[in-house]
């Protein structure tokens, strides 16, 4: 997604807010902000660098035009529903969530701040919208998954290894989102007829451990692949 459009959808959630308090009060409008990551790594920092960079295109500056309220769960997806609570009581005027991750807990915790998610999946299977055509309640954002994906995924995987009837899933279950969508995976590989073989992991140390199961159970099987699906965010 370009940061312009997903800058302008902040900024028009905040237009409304921003008539009232210039009638009303000095203080500019507020953003708060929920990530799944820790201040200093590079996936949050470049991300709020590009949509910070994206609200001065279309002319609003931090510190000047409008406030930033952050909050950073260090990895860990047991501390998003405590911080999105205590987002959601310094009372923002818009909360911007990275991902579907950060959006769930937000949801939760209020149903009247608007709630902009920069990439937005099985918003009605968790809740987020009522509907695809009438979605609803608070929660806005872009929505790159599409259904049909991990049918599709499981085809390319298969190209990528012919004939292949074993394929291996890593699969980060503190993701809400993985869920349904490992639902849909291991559907499409019923209906390929391929033996999908998962892995959870719940933090970043699972992961190599995850790897050397699955490449332990997948080594040894002819026409076999190990397939990552990591959600995140």
């Amino acid at each position: 997604m370009r940061r312009r459009d997903f800058a302008f959808l902040v900024c028009a959630a905040t237009m409304a807010p921003r008539v009232l308090f210039a009638q009303a009060t000095t203080r500019p409008p507020v953003v708060g902000s929920l990530w799944f990551n820790t201040k200093d790594a590079p996936l949050p920092v470049g991300y709020r660098g590009q949509f910070l960079a994206g609200m001065r295109e279309l002319g609003y500056v931090e510190g000047q035009d409008f406030e930033m309220l952050d909050r950073f769960a260090d990895f860990q997806a047991d501390r998003l529903p405590q911080l999105a609570t205590e987002l959601v009581q310094l009372k923002p005027d818009v909360i911007l969530a990275p991902a579907t991750i950060d959006a769930v807990p937000l949801k939760k915790a209020t149903d009247t701040i608007p709630i902009v998610v920069g990439a937005l999946a099985d918003p009605v299977e968790l809740g987020l919208i009522k509907s695809y055509a009438r979605p609803g309640g608070n929660v806005t954002g872009i929505m790159p998954y599409v259904a049909g994906l991990p049918t599709k995924q499981l085809e390319l995987a298969r190209e990528l290894v012919p004939g292949a009837t074993r394929i291996g899933l890593l699969d980060d279950v503190t993701d809400p989102k993985a869920r349904p969508q490992s639902r849909e995976i291991k559907a499409a590989g019923e209906k390929l007829e391929i033996n999908i073989i998962p892995a959870e992991v719940h933090t970043a140390a699972d992961i190599d451990q995850a790897y050397e199961t699955l490449s332990t159970r997948l080594s040894s099987l002819n026409r076999a692949v190990c397939w990552s699906m990591l959600v995140q965010s």
